[in-house]
């Protein structure tokens, strides 16, 4: 992925200080959604896929979910490209549960979706 697809595939346009202070709270608040959903080990994505609805944290809303559904589809989509693919595997350990198996990005997608299907119907 060279700079012109990075930047495509975020959207990135300038921004003023506000802007920059919103987009920094929104990302301290993605970031914060995703450490408390997906836990720091692989063991900890696997009792989120184990469980019939993901554990999930209190003070986040549906569009929060959805605003970290779309940074980890972006993140999942860059690893794909051979070589970081290759060095994402390496560095992630696979999560297997039941008959499937996920890398580490892959089972965080899952625990999202599943996530969001639950707050939809709730």
């Amino acid at each position: 992925m060279d700079e012109e697809e990075f930047d495509a595939a975020f959207n990135l346009r300038p921004f003023g200080t506000r802007g920059a202070g919103q987009r920094d709270f929104q990302f301290r608040r993605t970031a914060s959604l995703a450490a408390t959903l997906w836990g720091k080990t692989p063991d900890d994505l696997r009792r989120q896929l184990l469980a019939p609805v993901p554990e999930i944290p209190s003070g986040f809303d549906l569009a929060d979910f959805r605003e970290l559904l779309w940074i980890t589809e972006q993140l999942l989509t860059a690893t794909r490209s051979s070589l970081i693919e290759y060095m994402s595997r390496m560095a992630f350990a696979t999560v297997v549960v039941g008959g499937q198996q996920y890398t580490a990005w892959e089972a965080r997608r899952e625990i999202i979706y599943r996530a969001i299907e639950y707050l939809e119907r709730h």
